[in-house]
């Protein structure tokens, strides 16, 4: 009996042994996974500017990234092994060897009993188990495949840690950030950015502006400022200092009066000496007019 079980549990604690070198190898890919992530991302850069550890020194926030890594490594790695005990190995092996199906679980549970039958039945068994080797049970492929799934990934990861231009800005991350923030919260991404100008606004293009851009062009043309409204319509051919006074385009005739009263309703004078005036020789007139002009300069 104690032969039988001695080999028996040779098997599985080689089975099982194969079994924790792939989740050793699983820890170490997850980990060149995680870690080329936050190097990509730049998690120490977001580390540094978190408020909640300004308080720690620099070299702990440096540490940070790959220790966080680490430590996802070990819990997915964990997720995808979490039922590796519970493997029963005695059915892996009847799978491989069809010559010990049934035999095996049936010596395994009567292992306790010592009669000639069972007794009879481990060392048949136990003669078939000599041949049995753990690396039929989990295949060494499956072993090979992991290693070097483990060599890219560490290799991977190596490339992007030394190189910066393997690393997205953090400006860019923010932009992304905050754009996607945005959209989930409904507001449209980049009407908050300011236009400048350049040349007459009529040449400017209309459709600037769209949805709360910045259209000047767009209603409303009428602005009521402190009950009063005003005219906003901007008419085409006016320059810097027009002042708008009223949206007709047609302008009074300005019309130029004479330097003295040419008949008698434009005279100022009542007293009769109009026509005391228009009796003066042309010389006489032309000298009364010069005494008037140089008169109203002073």
């Amino acid at each position: 009996m104690n032969d039988f079980m001695e080999e028996l549990l040779k098997i599985q604690s080689e089975y099982f042994r194969r079994r924790q070198l792939l989740f050793i190898l699983d820890i170490i890919s997850f980990f060149s996974i995680f870690y080329a992530t936050f190097e990509i991302f730049q998690i120490e850069y977001f580390l540094g500017l978190s408020s909640l550890l300004l308080f720690l020194p620099n070299f702990i926030i440096k540490i940070t990234p790959p220790v966080l890594a680490f430590i996802l490594a070990i819990i997915v790695a964990f997720l995808l092994h979490r039922k590796d005990h519970k493997i029963n190995v005695n059915l892996l092996v009847e799978n491989k060897y069809p010559e010990l199906r049934e035999k095996l679980r049936t010596a395994y549970d009567n292992r306790t009993e010592t009669n000639v039958i069972v007794e009879s039945l481990k060392s048949l068994v136990l003669s078939a188990l000599t041949v049995v080797s753990a690396s039929t049970l989990l295949a060494t492929s499956v072993v090979v495949t992991k290693i070097i799934f483990v060599i890219i990934f560490i290799s991977g990861a190596a490339i992007v840690s030394m190189n910066p231009d393997y690393r997205i800005p953090p400006e860019t991350l923010t932009d992304t950030f905050t754009n996607i923030s945005k959209t989930i919260t409904g507001e449209t991404p980049g009407t908050n950015e300011s236009i400048e100008v350049v040349g007459r606004p009529e040449n400017i293009d209309t459709k600037v502006g769209i949805k709360g851009g910045g259209d000047i062009f767009g209603k409303p043309k009428i602005a009521s400022i402190e009950g009063k409204n005003i005219d906003l319509t901007l008419y085409s051919g006016m320059g810097t200092g027009f002042e708008v006074r009223d949206a007709s385009q047609t302008q009074s005739k300005f019309i130029k009066s004479a330097a003295f009263p040419v008949d008698v309703l434009g005279s100022n004078v009542s007293d009769g000496g109009y026509g005391i005036l228009m009796k003066k020789t042309e010389p006489e007139k032309e000298l009364i007019s010069k005494y008037a002009v140089e008169r109203s300069k002073i």
